[in-house]
């Protein structure tokens, strides 16, 4: 019987060349698309889920406080945090903190006097008890006792690798900061652990003893929010309860830090329409939040992304599958003759709905072993797209393999559903003699699945549209600043004598200006509370970094009024510069009365005089909106102990080879003032890009998924076109002898596919400024969706359909009516 039912197959699929590879096609492009989303989706889904207990596993966030009137969570805490989360939960298990104290040069000095050194930016310091929370499996040393002195370290296999060679690591001396500067540590390797994996939030290279960090001083602050802290929760915990508890804590024990800091009580504070509360954040949802949760540590992914992508997914596959039914309806005067001679021949309904069931299942087979072998041709080229590094593994990927083993039997089941109903529903008899033909509500039905089709490939375009004008908005819009050809040397500060550096590399070819700061946009994390004249001590967040008087000039940002600091004036060591935000916020006016004002410290311990006010401009991402910030003298040792520090270069346009020279040059004046510290350098443009990583790889995605839909869509309306055309095959050939034109006649077969895509899209252009709208309300600073793009799809969704009609309806037209009326 089986094999009945193959050899029928086969000899269908050599009849119908045309339609078997249209079908083919469809379904293989379908298949693969959703077979790289659901390895791309797969990832984000599995991150921090190989840690043992993950699933009791929670991050405290809090209340982000330096931001004004801001809902977003804030995963950094201060020490106090976890002190008293410690005290006041009993269904706490562990509890442990992370610090992310930046960048560092490690440099290690081998027994011949071999000085190897490496910037090391992805380094953290943890609590001793971090390996008893986290799985980070140990090649060397004891996960117990690795963080337990300070000045010791761990490194991933890697890492030591880059030091010791094949040496064993521990014990093995290493100096954080430059040899030739002031400022460096002694450490001890005391373990080696496997690489983190990529579906890790928590990522580390070098990870540091938290011992060595006087955090313990702090524990009475939540201000000096430098750490993320997590906590295990008991089997029994109930985590509502849990939360309730959070709740409570805030009121009973950030006093101290409201009145030692911010000069105020907890009541004041919440009086005040302020907000400061705690969150319990599970461990498995961290890369991908439910809301935005504003963090140091990582990059998070996008939920509403990764919805996006199995949406696509699945319409794609529904596409496909729709295709199916209207092609195998497409040959409906061969096939209804067909099935009424095996009904004749005694087949029943059940026979000939499985025959149709198995020719669909072995189609789609076929199309899963093609659809496979493209995705691993395609999945290097994804993996540059998404950034990831991604491998298609299927027999080592039960869920995988079942996945594909559903899926092929679904799209099956439902693309043969339609024809074995519609070709079941015959008389045999009738069906020969050629009396039989389609109805209104099957021809409604198939309308139906067209305007569906290409609804949501208009949704698709004009989705992609939006992303790339929105991404568009983001990367040319006014920052404030000029952030083109803006170069950064990193840390400078281990050096002995940071001006000499500045001085010798402004003298370097190409290089119009230098400014000695502490950080740059768009990550300028410097950040505390203070208070101001006429505040009567009330105290307010403000972010800051601290710079040169070379800084306003270097960026390119606009002084508004008052001046800038000036070398020869050592008292500008206590004064600051603001920005507009932070006048406004104050309360005072943007004008020179605020020149001589003072803010403060909220202990009015310190204070620093106000010298001028600069133009509002962009130091974070651009999804976020700009806050008070303050500019304070670099000289001010105060503020800056312990701060990272840079150089900020501007270069004049020029062509890549003088750009070439430029860098050479600087890298031979960084030897030489630098020694043995490592050239680093970076781009202020690039580095604002990376902030719009994760939308970037989305709009190219979602590009893909575009196309593909209207590719299927297109598919579909072909088999329609050929459907259509064989049922009026002699209605044609009468319109033509009775005088019709060519021109008559396609306006005759188009009219009627044209008002479906018009249809389709009235339908689809209110989905996508909806789905639209949602994702826009991620930026700050966003573009209200453009008329054009969504008449643009419109017309060019149209033009599709009316050149894919036009081609089969002239050609139909062009056929000799005596050879398609001979039968009559």
């Amino acid at each position: 019987m089986i094999r009945h039912y193959l050899l029928h197959f086969f000899r269908n699929l050599q009849r119908q060349k045309l339609f078997s590879f249209i079908n083919l096609l469809g379904l293989t492009v379908s298949m693969a698309s959703t077979l790289l989303i659901y390895l791309y989706v797969h990832h984000e889904f599995s991150f921090d889920r190989f840690h043992k207990h993950s699933e009791r596993i929670y991050r405290i966030n809090q209340t982000f406080i330096y931001g004004e009137n801001s809902d977003h969570q804030f995963a950094s805490t201060g020490p106090g945090v976890a002190y008293s989360v410690k005290e006041e939960v009993s269904e706490v298990d562990l509890i442990t903190s992370i610090h992310t104290p930046g960048n560092f040069i490690i440099s290690y000095v081998t027994p011949d006097q071999e000085v190897i050194a490496f910037e090391e930016d992805r380094i953290l310091a943890a609590d001793t008890n971090f390996f008893s929370m986290f799985n980070f499996p140990f090649l060397k040393g004891d996960p117990a006792s690795a963080l337990r002195l300070a000045n010791t370290l761990i490194m991933t296999e890697s890492t030591a690798k880059k030091y010791f060679g094949e040496d064993n690591p521990i014990g093995k001396l290493v100096t954080l900061g430059a040899l030739n500067g002031n400022d460096h540590t002694t450490y001890e390797v005391t373990g080696v652990v496997k690489e983190t994996p990529d579906n890790s939030y928590i990522e580390f290279d070098v990870l540091l003893s938290m011992k060595t960090f006087p955090i313990e001083k702090l524990n009475w602050s939540w201000a000096w929010t430098q750490l993320e802290t997590y906590l295990l929760l008991n089997k029994q915990a109930n985590v509502d309860h849990v939360r309730a508890k959070l709740q409570t804590i805030p009121r009973k024990h950030a006093e101290q830090t409201l009145q030692r800091v911010m000069n105020t009580s907890f009541d004041e504070y919440i009086k005040s329409g302020k907000k400061w509360e705690l969150f319990l954040q599970p461990m498995t949802s961290i890369h991908l939040p439910e809301e935005t949760v504003l963090n140091r540590l990582n990059e998070p992914g996008n939920i509403k992304i990764i919805y996006s992508l199995i949406s696509a997914a699945a319409f794609i596959i529904l596409l496909s599958c729709i295709n199916f039914m209207n092609l195998s309806t497409a040959q409906f005067t061969r096939r209804v003759k067909d099935a009424s001679v095996r009904k004749i021949l005694g087949l029943g309904k059940r026979e000939l709905s499985f025959g149709y069931f198995l020719e669909a299942l072995i189609l789609c087979t076929i199309a899963l072993g093609a659809a496979l072998s493209i995705t691993q041709i395609l999945l290097p080229a994804f993996n540059l797209m998404t950034g990831k590094s991604l491998e298609l593994h299927m027999f080592g990927d039960p869920s995988l393999l079942a996945s594909l083993l559903i899926l092929v039997l679904v799209m099956a089941l439902f693309s043969s559903i339609y024809p074995a109903l519609f070709l079941n529903g015959f008389h045999p008899v009738e069906a020969l003699k050629g009396k039989i033909r389609v109805g209104r509500e099957g021809k409604s039905f198939r309308n139906g699945l067209v305007v569906f089709q290409f609804t949501m490939s208009i949704v698709l375009i004009i989705c992609t549209g939006i992303v790339f004008e929105q991404l568009k908005f983001v990367s040319e819009k006014s920052l404030g600043f000029d952030k083109e050809n803006l170069l950064v040397l990193e840390h400078i500060e281990g050096l002995k004598n940071r001006q000499t550096l500045a001085d010798a590399v402004r003298d370097v070819r190409g290089v119009m200006d230098v400014s000695w700061c502490t950080s740059l946009p768009p990550k300028v994390w410097g950040g505390d509370t203070f208070s101001a004249e006429g505040l009567n001590g009330i105290s307010f967040p403000l972010n800051y970094t601290s710079s040169d008087e070379h800084y306003l000039s270097t960026l390119d940002i606009r002084l508004l009024v008052g001046g800038n600091f000036s070398k020869n004036n050592p008292s500008d060591a206590n004064r600051v510069i603001l920005n507009e935000m932070a006048i406004k916020k104050i309360g005072w006016k943007v004008d020179e009365s605020v020149i001589g004002k003072k803010i403060q410290s909220p202990d009015g311990g310190l204070s620093w005089e106000v010298i001028g006010v600069v133009a509002d401009f962009h130091y974070w991402s651009l999804e976020n909106p700009i806050e008070p910030m303050a500019i304070f003298n670099i000289q001010n040792t105060v503020l800056n102990t312990g701060q990272k520090q840079f150089l900020a270069l501007r270069i004049e346009a020029q062509n890549t080879e003088a750009w070439q020279n430029t860098l050479l040059s600087l890298n031979t004046m960084w030897k030489k003032h630098a020694g043995d510290a490592p050239f680093q350098y970076a781009f202020v443009d690039q580095t604002f890009a990376e902030t719009f990583k994760i939308q970037n790889q989305f709009a190219s995605v979602l590009s893909v998924m575009a196309g593909l839909a209207i590719l299927i869509a297109s598919l579909g309306l072909l088999g329609m076109i050929i459907y259509a055309l064989e049922q009026r095959t002699k209605e044609i050939g009468i319109r033509k002898v009775s005088g019709a034109t060519v021109w008559q006649i396609l306006v005759l077969i188009s009219k009627g596919y044209t008002r479906l895509i018009f249809i389709a899209f009235v339908i689809g252009a209110p989905v996508s400024y909806y789905l639209m709208h949602e994702w826009l309300k991620d930026f700050a600073y966003r573009i209200a969706p453009s008329l054009l793009t969504f008449a643009l799809t419109g017309a060019g969704t149209l033009l599709i359909a009316v050149v894919i009609t036009s081609y089969h309806s002239i050609r139909a037209a062009l056929q000799n009516p005596a050879n398609i009326l001979k039968e009559e």
